[in-house]
């Protein structure tokens, strides 16, 4: 009986250096998909709905501020449409949008000066078209 040596497990190799940017151009891809895009905007559309209910206190949603939707309703719908229609947008660009509807302390749930939410969707909206949108 021949003696075999044992295999050492090796310890798992760092990823290849082309690996993080794929997987950073898939999660891109994905971010402004149609699909991805329109999501995005029926949340925006779904918080600015939220804004015209009262709140009910037996909901685990995050109460928007009523008064900032209010004053920024016209940028957040405009912010929506451009989601949602057809010409390309910059990535960075939607990361901004994403990022009024996921920060809890920003400015859609907890705003710290009149007009910020206003100033935030708006600044979204033109970086949807900033350069390397690619149209």
């Amino acid at each position: 009986m021949a003696y075999a040596p044992a295999r050492t497990l090796e310890a798992p190799s760092a990823p290849r250096p082309g690996l993080r940017a794929r997987l950073r151009a898939a999660r891109e891809a994905r971010m402004v998909s149609a699909h991805g895009r329109a999501r995005l905007a029926g949340h925006l559309e779904d918080a600015i709905a939220r804004a015209d209910h009262p709140y009910s206190p037996f909901s685990a949603t995050v109460p928007v501020s009523r008064e900032a939707v209010h004053e920024a309703r016209g940028a957040l719908l405009d912010l929506a449409e451009r989601l949602r229609g057809p010409r390309p947008v910059a990535p960075h660009g939607v990361r901004f949008a994403q990022e009024l509807l996921v920060d809890g302390a920003g400015p859609l749930y907890v705003p710290a000066h009149h007009g910020e939410l206003r100033a935030a969707a708006l600044q979204a909206l033109g970086a949807l078209d900033a350069h390397g949108a690619g149209g």
